[in-house]
C-alpha cells in the first residue's frame, strides 16, 4: 500500500475536482467529480487523524 501525500496535495486534488464538478458539461460528469472531491476529503479527514 502506498502512503498517503502530504495533506495540502490532497486539499489541492479535492479542490481541482470541484472547480471539476462545476465546470462539467453535464450532471453526470459533474456527480462523478463531487464523488471523487468527497473521496479526497476522506483520505484527508483519515490522514488528519492519525
Amino acid at each position: 500500500m502506498d502512503p498517503l501525500p502530504h495533506p495540502s496535495v490532497i486539499e489541492r486534488r479535492m479542490d481541482d475536482q470541484s472547480v471539476l464538478a462545476r465546470r462539467a458539461p453535464n450532471s453526470v460528469i459533474a456527480r462523478m467529480h463531487e464523488d471523487i472531491a468527497r473521496l479526497y476529503r476522506e483520505q484527508l479527514i483519515a490522514l488528519l487523524r492519525a
